[in-house]
């Protein structure tokens, strides 16, 4: 992807000098992202894409947008170009800020994403016309994601019975709340808030730098996120588990930043979504698991492939699932709300 991005940056003013030495691809360990550092502290965010991926312009447009809608919190990185998809820079690629720093340390470092989190989801909804997506109801909506991925994915993904059941029982019991359709709090949300998408400066600012899944939805999904271990194992550099002291904590300071009247409004929802976002990123790895392991499929241009990551990471992320889809982890994570 080199060189059509350095094709394509030629193009304008700012880049026509630009050499191939003056790009520093950086390690793959993102999923959806490659990112190249440019003079100027600047980055390069390379959407992945499949060739002749139809949807891919229309991602770019609402991930470009998410940026602009951002940036006035002082916590996202400033958005200075888009490079629209071309053949081979199949998804195209947003330039941004590069922010020097490193993943939080948690969870010393939860305050920071808290704080972080308070500034966006307080910021105004996008308009109506806007191309950020919008969920009228974050609990189906992401319900009938689940089970979409369930019916597709899980039982090729999770051999294991014992482990497949907990996840079906999972599934009933939060269907059965019929939760669907009762007002919640909307606000932006993130959807994407594993601690692995943050970067800590030297002021100790916790920027949350990938806005692809930028939306209006429920706030209690980022903050669930953001804390449950399938989340916190996800990064190397986090690989961590949450003690119920640290997640109660980070609630807590959450909710006593946003107010009481937010605080009151959200609180009903924290444990239902925090419920549906452990099976929401379960059924995530599920599908993970399963497209990148499956032959290239020419007719899917929405498979997914992990043919971009660096070994390392790709070696994590499957230890990862290994760890996330076990009868005994998938047990101690229930253990929170089933006791």
């Amino acid at each position: 992807m080199i060189e059509p991005l350095l094709s394509a940056l030629r193009e304008r003013p700012a880049f026509a000098s630009l050499a191939a030495a003056d790009l520093q691809p950086l390690p793959a360990t993102g999923t959806s992202h490659g990112h190249v550092v440019l003079p100027g502290s600047l980055l390069a965010r390379l959407a992945y894409a499949h060739e002749g991926d139809p949807t891919a312009a229309a991602r770019l447009a609402a991930q470009a947008e998410a940026f602009r809608h951002l940036a006035s919190a002082g916590r996202t990185p400033r958005l200075h170009d888009v490079i629209a998809p071309r053949p081979g820079l199949p998804g195209g690629a947003l330039i941004v800020d590069r922010i020097d720093g490193r993943v939080p340390r948690v969870p010393a470092e939860l305050a920071a994403m808290a704080d972080t989190l308070v500034r966006l989801h307080a910021l105004p909804l996008p308009s109506a016309s806007s191309p950020i997506p919008r969920q009228a109801d974050p609990f189906l909506a992401t319900l009938a994601l689940t089970e979409h991925n369930a019916a597709r994915f899980l039982d090729q993904a999770v051999p294991d019975p014992i482990a497949r059941a907990e996840i079906v029982d999972e599934l009933g019991l939060l269907r059965a709340m019929d939760l669907g359709r009762r007002q919640q709090p909307l606000t932006v949300a993130l959807a994407d808030t594993h601690p692995g998408n943050f970067i800590v400066d030297r002021s100790g600012i916790a920027w949350f730098v990938d806005l692809e899944k930028v939306h209006v939805g429920s706030p209690a999904i980022d903050l669930a996120h953001a804390t449950l271990a399938t989340s916190t194992l996800w990064h190397p550099d986090v690989d961590a588990v949450l003690s119920a002291a640290d997640v109660r904590g980070f609630y807590t300071l959450y909710l006593e930043k946003v107010g009481p009247w937010q605080a009151a409004a959200l609180e009903p929802w924290l444990m239902p979504m925090r419920r549906l976002t452990w099976l929401r990123t379960t059924l995530f790895m599920a599908r993970w698991r399963v497209q990148t392991l499956a032959p290239r499929d020419p007719t899917d241009l929405l498979q997914w492939s992990d043919a971009g990551l660096m070994p390392a990471m790709k070696a994590h992320i499957d230890a990862t699932i290994d760890r996330c889809l076990r009868p005994d982890t998938i047990r101690s994570i229930r253990a929170e709300w089933m006791t």
